[in-house]
């Protein structure tokens, strides 16, 4: 079993600062950017009804488990259903009356939603980082948000851990599949408190976690039944899995091994993430989100989940696919 190997690896990249990826993949990823005017009705609905929603689907939800959750939640979701809705309803009611002027957007890709949500909102200036490097691409996509709507946008390469900002720059940041992907919490956090203002409000929602079923991005396209692989297999049998590139060429997306075979996770549990967190900022509402295919999982089979469990994983571990979090910092 991989478990010694994982948690080695943990213990390792909690010091590192990454890397970024040196080479301009511009030319070499689809494009994929639009303007996107403004939110869908439907978006804007679900918002509304989500906080009602997953209050009245708590009980249920809390049921799944067979063990409460060692960390306190505003409220449990399958999967993606009314999570992140319920926690961008939470931000935007405890950021009423504020006057948002820069937002930071880690995880800027090729400036989509996660960018132009906040531009629609009419703050200032949106500042982004990504570890890949889109030099080319960006040249292109920033001067069309910035006629487009008006207001000042500016891409650059950086990691999380090492923010190229001047303190108490930012009044959010705030990322989406990004926190999974960190090396270092210790120094993502303080970075993100040094460059928020005072009482600024980070939000992140994250995943999938790299314990629950299909956690490394990749193993599960081998089926559901070796989702859990990337755990159980020895170190060699995995490596030669993710390293099988004429399976993954017959995916639809053939490059999922990419996060796999460069470590790039933060190996963390979910309730890591909130301890490293309570450092800096003040915990306001958070989601936590159940893996589906990690239930079916335990329902059919029992024997490599006891294995799991007995190789000393929480249920939560394998169970928690990501967390919603809005935090303000202290």
């Amino acid at each position: 079993m991989r478990l010694d190997q994982i948690l080695a690896c943990k213990q390792a990249v909690g010091t590192n600062i990454p890397n970024c990826f040196s080479e301009d993949i511009s030319d070499r990823i689809q494009n994929s950017f639009t303007i996107v005017p403004r939110e869908p009705i439907k978006r804007k609905m679900l918002r509304v009804v989500a906080p009602s929603v997953l209050r009245f689907l708590r009980e249920r939800n809390a049921r799944l488990l067979t063990q409460p959750l060692s960390f306190p939640v505003n409220a449990l979701c399958l999967e993606e259903r009314f999570g992140d809705d319920a926690s961008q309803a939470a931000f935007d009611r405890i950021v009423a009356g504020r006057q948002l002027k820069r937002v930071l957007v880690p995880g800027c890709y090729q400036g989509g939603e996660d960018v132009q949500c906040w531009l629609r909102r009419g703050v200032e200036r949106v500042d982004g980082i990504d570890l890949n490097n889109l030099a080319k691409r960006w040249s292109i996509i920033i001067p069309k948000l910035e006629k487009h709507y008006q207001r000042k946008v500016n891409f650059q390469q950086a990691p999380m851990e090492l923010l190229p900002f001047e303190n108490e720059s930012f009044d959010v940041v705030a990322t989406r599949a990004v926190l999974e992907h960190v090396q270092n919490l210790d120094a993502i956090t303080s970075e993100t408190a040094r460059v928020l203002k005072p009482g600024g409000l980070a939000w992140h929602c994250f995943g999938p976690l790299y314990f629950c079923l299909g956690g490394d991005h990749c193993i599960g396209a081998y089926g559901r039944a070796d989702g859990f692989n990337h755990i159980l297999l020895s170190e060699s049998e995995y490596q030669a899995r993710i390293r099988n590139q004429s399976f993954f060429d017959k995916q639809i997306d053939p490059n999922l091994p990419f996060w796999a075979l460069r470590k790039q996770f933060s190996f963390a549990f979910a309730r890591e993430y909130l301890d490293k967190f309570q450092r800096h900022f003040r915990i306001r509402h958070v989601v936590a989100k159940l893996s589906s295919p990690s239930l079916a999982f335990r329902r059919d089979y029992p024997d490599q989940w006891r294995q799991l469990l007995g190789a000393g994983l929480a249920e939560e571990d394998l169970i928690i696919k990501g967390i919603s979090v809005v935090m303000e910092k202290i």
